[in-house]
C-alpha cells in the first residue's frame, strides 16, 4: 500500500475522484446552458476564483448529503466540500448541509431538486428502478467484476463512471427529470452479504430472507435459492434485529455505519465475482444551473478536492469493518463452490439483460465497461496499488499503512470528469 502525502488544500486541482459526495460538472452541459459571466481556468486560486465572483451576490444553497451527520469517514468528506466551497468562494456561496435525509428520501431526492426543496442531493437511483432505467441497465454489469478489499474496487468504480458519463442515455435519464447531473453514479465498494447466522453453502440460502436494493440484487438472491426482501438499507438494522430478515446486501461501509454487523456479523464474499454494487447519485437543481459560471466550476472542482478523500473513506471504512466483524463474533467467509456456481448464473442473466436492452445500446455498454475496466486495473497496478484478496490481512496492514489514493483520484478527474466541467 502505499502512504498518504501531505498535500496542500489551498488549490482545488491538486485531488480529484468520487465518492457518496460526488465529483460534479454537468456532462450534457454546453457552452450555451453554462451560467453567465467569465469562467476561471481549471486548478485556478481562491483569489482567482474570488475575483471572478466579485460581482455576484452572496447565494445560499441547501445541499442534502448521503452522510447522517458529518461525523464519520464520508460524513468529513462532505464537510470539506461544504467548507472549501465556502473559503474558496469568500464567502459567496455557502453551502447549507441537511443531514440524515431530512428534506427528502433516498428515492426522492431528484424530485426534490427538481422543485427546489433541495438545490444538491444525493440520490440512490437503484431503489426506483423505473425512473432510471438505463442507469440500472448498467448496474446489472457491475456484479461481472470480482470483489477485493480496496484495488478492484476502485478499478470498478472508475471504469463504471467513465462509462456512465459517456453514455448519454443515462445523462438524459436524469435530465428528462428537470435536474442536471453533478454525477451519475458513484459505485463505492462491492456489496457484502452480512447475516445473523453464517451462510455460504446453496443449503445455507434455502428459506432465508435477504433484504435487496436493487433488480439486480433481486435476480441474484433468487438465483440462490433464497427469498428476497425489498426494503431501504436505513430498515434494515431492525429487520435484522427483530429477525424479520436473515441478511442484508450492502456495502460494508453501510455494514459499518449504520450497526448492521452489531446483529448480522457473519460476512460472505463470492470467489471470482461481486454481489453487486449500490450506487449513489448526484443531481442539482436551478439554484446551481443559475450560478454564475465561474461559481459552478468552483462547486465542479470543490467536488474534485473532497472526492479523493471520500473514496479513501471508503477502504478506510472496509478495514474499520473487519474490526467490528471480529468484536462482534463474526467471521468473514467465501461462498462456497456450488453456490458461486449458481451466481456466477445469475450474474450471466444480468449481463444477458443488459446486452438486450431497450434503454441504450447494451452490448457496446457491456464492452465499454470491460475495456474500461482492463484499462482503470492497470492503472492502478501502474501506480502501485496491489491487495491479496484477504480483508483481515488488508485490515492490519491499513492500521499502519493506510491507501492514499491522490495519485489515482487525480488522474481519474482529468481523463473523465474535467471534459464535463462547466465552460
Amino acid at each position: 500500500m502505499k502512504r498518504p502525502m501531505t498535500r496542500t488544500l489551498a488549490v482545488l486541482s491538486v485531488a480529484a475522484l468520487t465518492g457518496l459526495a460526488g465529483c460534479a460538472g454537468s456532462a450534457a452541459q454546453s457552452s450555451n446552458d453554462a451560467g453567465a459571466g467569465a469562467g476561471v481556468d481549471y486548478g485556478a486560486s481562491p483569489e482567482e476564483y474570488q475575483e471572478a465572483l466579485a460581482d455576484m451576490d452572496p447565494v445560499t444553497l441547501t445541499y442534502q448529503p448521503g452522510a447522517q451527520s458529518s461525523q464519520g469517514h464520508t460524513g468529513e468528506a462532505e464537510q470539506l466540500f461544504v467548507d472549501r466551497v465556502h473559503e474558496v468562494s469568500g464567502g459567496a456561496i455557502t453551502l447549507e448541509p441537511v443531514w440524515g435525509q431530512a428534506v427528502a428520501a433516498f428515492d426522492d431526492v431528484t424530485e426534490a431538486v427538481a422543485d427546489g426543496r433541495i438545490d444538491i442531493g444525493v440520490e440512490i437511483p437503484i431503489y426506483t428502478p423505473s425512473k432510471y432505467e438505463a442507469v440500472n441497465e448498467l448496474i446489472n454489469l457491475a456484479p461481472s467484476k470480482p470483489a477485493s478489499p480496496y484495488v478492484t474496487e476502485i478499478a470498478t468504480t472508475a471504469a463504471m463512471m467513465d462509462v456512465a458519463w459517456n453514455t448519454p442515455e443515462i445523462i438524459d435519464n436524469y435530465e428528462a427529470m428537470g435536474v442536471t447531473v453533478l454525477r451519475p453514479v458513484m459505485f463505492e465498494t462491492s456489496n457484502a452479504l452480512m447475516c445473523t447466522d453464517p451462510v455460504t453453502s446453496l443449503d445455507d440460502f434455502k428459506g432465508k430472507q435477504i433484504r435487496v436494493g436493487s433488480a439486480a440484487d433481486l435476480a441474484i438472491v433468487e438465483g440462490l435459492g433464497a427469498s428476497p426482501v425489498s426494503m431501504q438499507f436505513v430498515e434494515a438494522y431492525e429487520a435484522l434485529q427483530r429477525n424479520t430478515i436473515d441478511c442484508t446486501l450492502g456495502g460494508l461501509r453501510i455494514g459499518s455505519e449504520y450497526g448492521f454487523l452489531e446483529v448480522a456479523p457473519h460476512v460472505t464474499f463470492p470467489e471470482d465475482s461481486a454481489w453487486g454494487r449500490s450506487p449513489t447519485a448526484v443531481v442539482a437543481g436551478p439554484g446551481y444551473t443559475n450560478l454564475p459560471l465561474a461559481a459552478q466550476q468552483l462547486i465542479f472542482d470543490a467536488y474534485a478536492e473532497s472526492n479523493a478523500r471520500s473514496l479513501e473513506a471508503s477502504v478506510a471504512f472496509t478495514a474499520d469493518a473487519i474490526g467490528k466483524i471480529d468484536e462482534h463474533g463474526g467471521d468473514i467467509a467465501r461462498l462456497d463452490d456450488d453456490a458461486n456456481a449458481a451466481l456466477a448464473d445469475a450474474i450471466d442473466g444480468l449481463r444477458e439483460e443488459t446486452v438486450g436492452s431497450s434503454a441504450f445500446d447494451g452490448e457496446d455498454v457491456a464492452s465499454r465497461l470491460d475495456e474500461a475496466y482492463d484499462t482503470w486495473s492497470g492503472i492502478a497496478e501502474e501506480e502501485g496499488h496491489v491487495d491479496s484478496g484477504d480483508y483481515t490481512a488488508f485490515a492490519e496492514d491499513f492500521a499502519t499503512d493506510p491507501v492514499d489514493l491522490s495519485e489515482f483520484g487525480e488522474r481519474m478527474f482529468e481523463e473523465i470528469y474535467l471534459p464535463h466541467r462547466p465552460s
